[in-house]
C-alpha cells in the first residue's frame, strides 16, 4: 500500500520512513519548502530551526538510504501568504498566534491531502508523538514529547487517513533506530523556535516587514506609566523576561493595548481567568451540549478540568489557568484528544 511520508529532514520522520518501509509500505517521501535557502543565509544559527537548506538535504540523503523516492514541494508563496501574514496581523491586533499549529493545518497536511489526490494515495505519515487508532487521536506515550496538541485542529477526515509510526515510542527509542540503521539525523538536535524568525529576534523580523516598532508605556495594571517599552509588537501576554521593568519582584505581561502602543503588568495572579471565549473550534466529536473535560492551553502545560460549551463557544476552568488568547486550547477525555479551538 502506498503512503506518503512528510520528511522534514529531522530524526523523528526519518525512523517514521524507515518503519514504514520495513513494514511493506510503498513509501513516497514529501519535503517541504517553506522559505528560501538565501533567507537563511543571512543568519549565523547556533540552534536548530525547520525547514533550512540543511533539512533539505538531509531528507534528500535519508531517502536515498532507505531506497525511497522523494518529492521537494516549494511551499513559499502559500506559506507567506496563510502563516507569516497571519501571524502579523495577530501581533498586530495585540494577540498571540501559534503558527505551528496552523502551519500542520494550512501548510503540510494540506500539502499531503494535495498530493495524495495527485498520485492516488490515501495514506500520509508525519514524525509527530501521537497515537492514532480508528480516526481518533491520543496523547504520545512519552509525555515529555507529546505532540497531539500541535494535532488539535485536523479534521476528522485528515485523522482516517493519518498514521504516526513514533508516537508509541520514546525519543530515546526513535533515536537509538536512527543510529543503528545508519541514519545520518540520529543525534540532529529538534528544531527550536519560529522557522521564519530564525534569531528569535521579533523586532528585527517587524522591522524587516516594513512594520513600524515605536516605544512606547508600560503601564501597571492600575495606568500608572512604569517604564517604557520597544514596541508592544515585541512583547507577548504572560512574559516575563525580557520585560525590562526592574519591580523588585517578578512582574508579567498581562496585555498590550495597540490603539495606544501601551504594554500593560502585573503579578502572575493578575493572568489568571475563570473562563474565555474561544475561535475556530474543532470538535472530533458532534456534541452541542456543555460537557467536562480536560485542556492544554499550551504544548507543554498541564492538563487542567474545564467544562465546554460549544454553542456558546466557551470554556469554564475548574482550577488555575493563564490562557493567551491566539493560542490553541487542546481538548481532551482522558489520553484521547476530542478536538481544539483558539483562545480569544
Amino acid at each position: 500500500m502506498k503512503i506518503l511520508v512528510a520528511m522534514s529532514g529531522g530524526v523523528d520522520s526519518a525512523v517514521s520512513a524507515f518503519l514504514l518501509k520495513r513494514e511493506g509500505y510503498e513509501v513516497i517521501g514529501v519535503h517541504f519548502k517553506m522559505e528560501d535557502d538565501l533567507f537563511f543565509s543571512k543568519y549565523s544559527l547556533n540552534h536548530k530551526v525547520c525547514c533550512s537548506p540543511d533539512d533539505t538535504h538531509d531528507a534528500i540523503k535519508i531517502a536515498k538510504k532507505i531506497d525511497v523516492p522523494i518529492k521537494i514541494m516549494d511551499l513559499k508563496a502559500e506559506f507567506r501568504e496563510r502563516i507569516i501574514k497571519d501571524f502579523i496581523k495577530g501581533y498586530q491586533m495585540g494577540i498571540t498566534p501559534n503558527p505551528c499549529v496552523w502551519c500542520n493545518k494550512k501548510m503540510k497536511f494540506w500539502a499531503l491531502d494535495k498530493i495524495g489526490k495527485d498520485l492516488g494515495v490515501e495514506l500520509f505519515a508525519t514524525g509527530h508523538y501521537a497515537f492514532v487508532k480508528d480516526g481518533k487521536i491520543y496523547m504520545g506515550s512519552d509525555p515529555k514529547k507529546d505532540q497531539s496538541y500541535f494535532l488539535s485542529l485536523l479534521t476528522k477526515d485528515t485523522l482516517k487517513k493519518l498514521i504516526l509510526p513514533v508516537g508509541g515510542m520514546k525519543k530515546e527509542e526513535v533515536r537509538k533506530i536512527a543510529v543503528e540503521n545508519d541514519l545520518i539525523v540520529g543525534t540532529k538536535p529538534d528544531s527550536q523556535d519560529v522557522c521564519f524568525i530564525p534569531d528569535g529576534n521579533l523586532k528585527s523580523f517587524f522591522e524587516n516587514e516594513g512594520i513600524s516598532v515605536k516605544s512606547g508605556p508600560i503601564k501597571d495594571v492600575h495606568g500608572n506609566v512604569i517604564g517604557t517599552h520597544e514596541g508592544y509588537q515585541i512583547y507577548a501576554k504572560g512574559q516575563r523576561k525580557g520585560v525590562g521593568i526592574a519591580a523588585g519582584k517578578r512582574i508579567y505581561v498581562v496585555g498590550v493595548d495597540p490603539a495606544t502602543n501601551t504594554v500593560i503588568v502585573g503579578d502572575k495572579s493578575d493572568l489568571v481567568k475563570e473562563k474565555i471565549k474561544i475561535d475556530d473550534l474543532n470538535l472530533l466529536y458532534d456534541l452541542h451540549e456543555p460537557f467536562d473535560c480536560m485542556c492544554k492551553l499550551r504544548s507543554t502545560g498541564p492538563l487542567i478540568n474545564c467544562r465546554l460549551d460549544p454553542e456558546e463557544k466557551s470554556v469554564l476552568f475548574y482550577e488555575k489557568a493563564i490562557p493567551v488568547a491566539g493560542q490553541v486550547i487542546a481538548f481532551y477525555k482522558e489520553k484521547e484528544m476530542i478536538g481544539g479551538a483558539i483562545q480569544m
